[in-house]
């Protein structure tokens, strides 16, 4: 994804996967005024930046916000799973999947209170 910005009057070039360029967005436009320029995305990733660019109002940052805020908590839903799956089970790779599983929720967490 691509996406062309002015943060407080300043051009801005942010370029990536679609969560790390909607949470720099967010970190570094907060509190300050953001235009949209273009975007130039996957159909699939266009489609839902505009959708929540609709229910966010033309808010750019509200509409970083509640993306990166998906990514995260469709991450800790994954982990969650994968520990309900293999918690009970005693082979070394279901063990090994539960241990990161389990430090991976403990990164996201800070993540999303901070987006929250």
């Amino acid at each position: 994804m691509e996406l062309w910005v002015s943060i407080g009057g300043e051009k801005k070039k942010y370029q990536g996967s679609f969560k790390n360029v909607m949470e720099s967005l967010f970190t570094d436009g907060k509190g300050k005024e953001v235009k949209l320029f273009s975007v130039h995305a996957p159909k699939k990733e266009l489609r839902r930046f505009k959708r929540e660019l609709r229910k966010s109002r033309k808010d750019l940052i509200e509409t970083a916000r509640r993306i990166a805020l998906w990514f995260y908590t469709r991450e800790l839903r994954r982990a969650n799973r994968c520990i309900k799956d293999y918690r009970k089970k005693t082979e070394p790779v279901s063990i090994s999947k539960v241990k990161k599983a389990r430090k991976l929720i403990e990164e996201i967490r800070p993540k999303i209170e901070a987006l929250s």
